[in-house]
């Protein structure tokens, strides 16, 4: 009777170690997360608004959040007429907010508009380059 030889199973070769693998797996993840991160950025900034419109905008949008939280606490907006004065009894802010060139921020309340606008540097309805209408969304186009 013949012997049969023992073979001892060999485990199967590997050329990269299971760590490195993950650190690679994870640094790429990182890289791709991060770049898209900075791509938003970059599609999201608005390059036709002035520093004064941006800073317009991000008022008006932190003002909108002031009367989304008064609508949550009470059902309901302020008519246009109240304007800011139920956020002023309510202490969230203490005077009526200007714009960043020195105009009062506009209040309405309607059926065919809704929301806050600052009308840029001439404080007047419509215009263009600083003197355009600035709503949450950027520049209000001007309508003739």
């Amino acid at each position: 009777m013949a012997m049969a030889e023992h073979v001892s199973p060999q485990p199967p070769v590997s050329t990269a170690h299971p760590a490195r693998v993950g650190r690679i797996a994870l640094a790429i993840v990182f890289f791709l997360g991060t770049a898209l991160a900075f791509g938003l950025v970059y599609l999201t900034q608005d390059d036709a608004l002035g520093q004064k419109q941006r800073r317009a905008r991000a008022q008006i949008r932190r003002l909108e959040g002031y009367f989304q939280a008064f609508h949550r606490a009470t059902g309901r907006f302020p008519t246009e007429a109240e304007g800011f004065t139920p956020l002023i009894q309510a202490k969230v802010m203490d005077t009526p907010p200007m714009d960043p060139w020195g105009n009062p921020y506009v209040y309405r309340m309607n059926d065919a508009r809704a929301g806050i606008i600052s009308y840029g540097s001439d404080g007047v309805p419509g215009g263009e380059g600083d003197a355009a209408d600035v709503t949450s969304g950027g520049l209000e186009e001007t309508r003739p």
